[in-house]
């Protein structure tokens, strides 16, 4: 999988958990907190990436994941596993 539909996934995962942002306003480089994820909605948007990419993100690995960009690089070191 490449990193653009790695990245267009992750935007509708996040979107759909964050009623009020749109996939196009989440920036690659802005933490994601600033889009008002909390803890709840945090743990979903794990559940769904574990969903759809088909891995298991370990409880050390979500400190990694502050920002879209380090998201992407996560999961796409994940899937070439």
């Amino acid at each position: 999988m490449d990193i653009q539909t790695i990245e267009t996934i992750l935007r509708g995962i996040i979107a759909r958990r964050l009623p009020d942002v749109s996939p196009e306003s989440i920036t690659a480089v802005g933490e994601l907190a600033n889009l008002g994820v909390d803890s709840l909605a945090f743990s979903w948007i794990i559940a769904d990436m574990e969903d759809e990419f088909d891995i298991e993100i370990k409880g050390a690995d979500v400190l990694k994941l502050k920002t879209l960009a380090n998201t992407i690089a996560y999961v796409e070191n994940r899937l070439s596993r």
